[in-house]
């Protein structure tokens, strides 16, 4: 029968750690080496354990676990390791402490982005005399339409308000350690690609480009194929599987979380482009109903 984890397993040890570098400001870090002592283990028995799993399978714990240390930048794999000691409790424990978000509040964490990002295009008053200027400056309406995104939205600034917009309401053990994470993991979103900074602003680039092919920068986009026979936001409906149901934040909302748990590539090694062009449709319906 496989060994079972030793009953006074605990991650208390390890969690004042991290706390202790945290509130005194330094990046968190563990050696590898550390971890029995910290989770009070026998160190022959954890090392047993760690070779057990990896020839019962499991991607995430090794050999390789037994070496060099665990931060912020590699916190899935300590807290896979940890499961495999302690349990549930030791994810539990680090959510609480702001130190590892799970894979459905990451996925919260991206619809609120693009919530956020879907108000500002809402409540934002097109600037046509500015962008008419832009476009006279560049003679090229994708440069002045990337000018005109920067000014007006800029991405520092969303990303601010989603983190703080996320960490309201929630409390953390370690609030200012969480803050930091919450926008570390937006910022590894753009890094992957699940979010992308050309997918963000497709009801405002609609606006920018009726306006420059009426002044004549830029030439309308071809009509749709008979085959395809759908407007943008007929198309992005039917992606996120709204047709004949009707638009409220509350739903789309509901439907974007249910069909990014389908296809985020950390379950479905496929799904990055369709994650891509769900968050695209998101991006298109949200301003319209966003409240």
């Amino acid at each position: 029968m496989p060994e079972r984890a030793e009953p006074d397993c605990s991650v208390a040890a390890l969690s004042e750690r991290i706390r202790a570098q945290a509130l005194a400001g330094r990046p968190w870090s563990l050696r590898a080496s550390e971890l029995p002592r910290l989770l009070r283990l026998d160190s022959a028995f954890y090392h047993r354990r760690i070779y057990a799993a990896e020839r019962a399978g499991n991607r995430l714990v090794g050999p390789a676990s037994l070496g060099g240390g665990f931060s912020q930048d590699n916190v899935g794999e300590l807290v896979s390791l940890l499961e495999l000691f302690c349990g549930p409790a030791a994810e539990s424990e680090l959510r609480k402490q702001g130190v590892f978000f799970s894979h459905p509040e990451q996925l919260e964490l991206m619809g609120t982005f693009l919530s956020v990002a879907a108000e500002a295009v809402r409540d934002h008053r097109l600037a046509t005399e500015q962008f008419s200027a832009m476009l006279r400056v560049f003679h090229d309406f994708e440069r002045a339409r990337k000018v005109y995104r920067e000014e007006h939205f800029p991405l520092e600034g969303l990303l601010a308000r989603a983190a703080d917009r996320f960490c309201a309401g929630r409390t953390f053990g370690l609030p200012d350690l969480a803050a930091g994470n919450v926008r570390g993991l937006l910022e590894f979103f753009f890094r992957k690609h699940l979010l992308e900074p050309e997918r963000l602003f497709v009801a405002l680039d609609e606006l920018l480009r009726q306006q420059a092919v009426a002044e004549g920068y830029a030439e309308r986009e071809r009509a749709h194929s008979a085959a395809e026979g759908q407007s943008p936001v007929q198309r992005a409906r039917r992606l996120l599987e709204l047709e004949g149901r009707p638009l409220t934040p509350a739903f789309l909302k509901s439907q974007y979380k249910r069909l990014m748990k389908i296809y985020h590539p950390d379950i479905n090694p496929e799904g990055l482009r369709r994650c891509q062009e769900i968050n695209a449709a998101y991006s298109l319906l949200a301003p319209g109903v966003a409240g």
